[in-house]
């Protein structure tokens, strides 16, 4: 199913109903999909949206979370009100190195002077992980992510070419609300009185990796996420 709904003319009535539509399809297709939760904004929508379509939390689907060791504490309290929320546990993964013994490996900043090392080794490689066996990978990614905002192309420029399905090696992602965009992410969650994390209202924009944030420059190692059930190796790394 492609994005055939204009992100920016739609209503959001029109694009929740897109989006409960892929869930549904999602059940139907797909015998064993895993939704992979990072407690922001994006996958506490999709969650709610899960909760609310006919896919099952506890029985249709595999939940996840992935714990680098660089998490706000923030984020874990987060994960903790979901889960009573939705009544629901998720299965946590961690890598196989921590940012410690990266730096000890590496040397200091290790996140900055080699970025796509330390992603791939914190978040890409237990993502593969995550997702592997299943036939169906669950995201909060949306396209204007990728959109130029006006000030030249983002690390996530790649999320602007996203379907609602994207049939990899491995995996199919399926993308539930890659057509809202983050004023829509909002609203929904205005709506829906979904807790979030209080860090958005200091004026955090990403909460994926502490390291990255307090940095003042958080950076996404874009090429290895977007391999994750590609089923290719990455690139060596210095």
């Amino acid at each position: 199913m492609a994005v055939d709904i204009d992100i920016e003319s739609a209503s959001f009535d029109e694009k929740l109903e897109k989006s409960l539509e892929v869930l549904e399809e999602t059940r139907s297709e797909f015998d064993d999909p895993t939704f992979t939760c990072s407690f922001g904004k994006d996958s506490n929508a999709v969650l709610d949206l899960l909760a609310r379509s006919s896919v099952d939390l506890e029985a249709d689907v595999a939940l996840s979370f992935l714990d680098h060791g660089n998490h706000f504490e923030a984020t874990w309290g987060m994960k903790e009100t979901l889960e009573d929320r939705y009544g629901v546990s998720f299965e946590t993964y961690e890598p196989d190195s921590s940012y410690e013994e990266l730096v000890v490996e590496h040397g200091p900043r290790v996140n900055q002077r080699k970025p796509d090392l330390c992603c791939q080794t914190l978040k890409s490689a237990p993502m593969e992980r995550m997702v592997d066996g299943h036939d169906g990978w669950i995201t909060g990614y949306r396209i204007d992510e990728g959109l130029d905002d006006g000030e030249g192309e983002g690390s996530y420029d790649w999320r602007k070419h996203l379907d609602f399905f994207e049939e990899k090696a491995e995996v199919t992602r399926i993308n539930p609300i890659v057509h809202w965009t983050t004023e829509d992410v909002w609203e929904y969650h205005e709506r829906r009185e979904i807790p979030y994390n209080d860090l958005y209202d200091e004026g955090f924009e990403c909460l994926g990796c502490k390291q990255c944030t307090l940095d003042g420059d958080p950076l996404f190692a874009y090429d290895s996420i977007r391999r994750v059930g590609d089923g290719t190796e990455p690139e060596a790394s210095d």
